[in-house]
């Protein structure tokens, strides 16, 4: 077996994006940010997120998109601002939370792996957004089996923190504990597989980086392995709304199978 160690991966195979543009593209994303129709969004995606969600769908122009896990529906008005053409599927098992709705937008309550995709979409042409607090390695294995290659998962939580199994839990090797009980075990098979069936994977970096992470601890590369942030100390003062909601970060990623 392959004993490697891919705890501190931060991409692994052809890397699709450079950033090069980010900055001059978050002052127009700010612009819209400012119109969204969501002010108090806590318990769902803030700037950092909903920027580079905005970011790789403008860039990819998917034809459709499917996203589960919904909450106050924030996402989806992020979706549809950035590929306003697109057919877009959203997911949410308790659709009465919902403050957003576009009557454009296909709403289910069933689970992403409950639908007959096929006779929906073409599953090269979409992209899979995952904000739904899921076991990423099952969703991987479902995406594979119905014929989708690329995904964005907004939950990947380093491995001790998070209430679900990430790709960063993955490879790490961690498993799953929540409240002290394991739910899946530690094992660095599941980092094996990941690996062979990815054709790229990035995390996403932050906009910016506090020192303390969302949970109080120091915000350091040891124990929390993060991208260089787009902008600096000397950058954040023009871009207070960022700074604020900078502690939303969880490493969001992007990547696509094989």
């Amino acid at each position: 077996m392959n004993n490697r160690n891919y705890s501190n991966i931060l991409n692994w195979g052809e890397q699709l994006w450079d950033f090069k543009d980010a900055i001059t593209l978050l002052d127009e994303f700010l612009e819209l940010y400012e119109k969204r129709p969501i002010i108090n969004n806590t318990g769902g995606m803030l700037s950092t997120h909903l920027f580079w969600t905005w970011y790789i769908l403008k860039k990819l122009a998917p034809e459709s998109i499917i996203e589960s896990g919904i909450f106050k529906g924030q996402g989806t008005w992020i979706i549809t601002n950035a590929c306003p053409n697109a057919k877009v599927f959203s997911i949410d098992p308790d659709l009465s939370r919902r403050v957003y709705i576009n009557d454009k937008v296909r709403y289910f309550v069933e689970d992403f792996s409950y639908i007959d995709w096929n006779s929906l979409l073409k599953p090269e042409n979409t992209l899979c957004f995952f904000d739904d607090h899921q076991d990423a390695y099952l969703r991987l294995q479902q995406m594979k089996w119905m014929g989708f290659k690329k995904a964005i998962f907004e939950d990947n939580y380093p491995k001790s923190q998070g209430d679900c199994y990430s790709c960063k839990k993955i490879l790490a090797g961690c498993g799953l504990k929540i409240d002290g009980k394991e739910k899946i075990s530690s094992n660095i098979t599941h980092a094996k597989y990941f690996i062979e069936n990815i054709k790229t994977y990035t995390t996403l970096p932050p906009l910016f980086k506090n020192k303390f992470t969302r949970w109080g601890d120091e915000w350091n590369d040891e124990n929390y392995p993060t991208p260089p942030s787009i902008l600096s100390d000397e950058d954040i003062g023009q871009y207070k709304i960022v700074k604020e909601d900078a502690k939303g970060y969880t490493w969001i990623c992007y990547l696509e199978l094989l």
